[in-house]
């Protein structure tokens, strides 16, 4: 027998949704615009006897972050990076993220491609907040000099810690524009959403720096 939904039938199963998005660190506000964007959707959806609300709900959910993540325009790092080069102007991309998803180490694996690809890269280490954050990625800066027999494809820039990260930046693009660097990656503090603080020094960073890419 078939079953029309209503915002009161989808009710128990987005807010359990909305629980579970919050518990992987989604952000309050976001999850709940997504459930109500979701009860929207679902709102006058004939379901058929053998469909269930809660499967419903969440292939919906699917659908509306599928929709949301998916680039407007198709990206292409290497044809960008060699535009920007042509204009005399570095590639940067910046890279977010909450705090132990491997930003640092995807970042390398990025730097890895660009550089096998013939691309000049300038590491910026702009977490002047984690202790170790610089180190770790001089660890990989080295190791990634080795692969073309000691001839440096990658450079770091640094200042340390307790610096303004978007000061860093600039700094680290200008002195890559200096050198013909083709490729800036941006390192920055791993952060949750609700840490205010390091969520306007991450703003300040964008806006300060207009990045060709943010990765999140």
């Amino acid at each position: 027998m078939s079953k029309t939904l209503t915002k009161e039938s989808v009710a128990p199963a987005l807010e359990k949704m909305r629980d579970h998005l919050i518990a992987k660190n989604v952000a309050s506000d976001i999850a709940g615009k997504l459930c109500d964007s979701v009860a929207t959707k679902l709102e006058g959806k004939v379901l058929s006897t053998f469909s269930g609300v809660a499967a419903t709900v969440k292939s919906t959910l699917q659908e509306s972050c599928v929709q949301i993540l998916s680039p407007k325009r198709r990206i292409d790092i290497l044809r960008d990076a060699m535009d920007a080069r042509q204009r005399g102007q570095p590639y940067c991309i910046t890279f977010c993220g909450v705090n132990g998803v491997g930003k640092s180490t995807n970042l390398s694996k990025v730097a890895f491609w660009l550089i096998e690809n013939g691309m000049k890269v300038m590491i910026a280490a702009c977490d002047t907040f984690r202790a170790g954050a610089v180190e770790q990625l001089r660890t990989h800066t080295r190791k990634l000099n080795t692969i073309h027999d000691g001839k440096q494809m990658v450079q770091l820039f640094d200042k340390g810690y307790d610096k303004d990260a978007a000061a860093v930046a600039l700094s680290a693009i200008t002195h890559a524009r200096d050198m013909k660097i083709d490729v800036v990656l941006i390192d920055t503090a791993g952060r949750m959403q609700d840490n205010e603080p390091l969520m306007r020094s991450l703003a300040k960073l964008i806006k300060v720096n207009q990045p060709d890419l943010v990765l999140w």
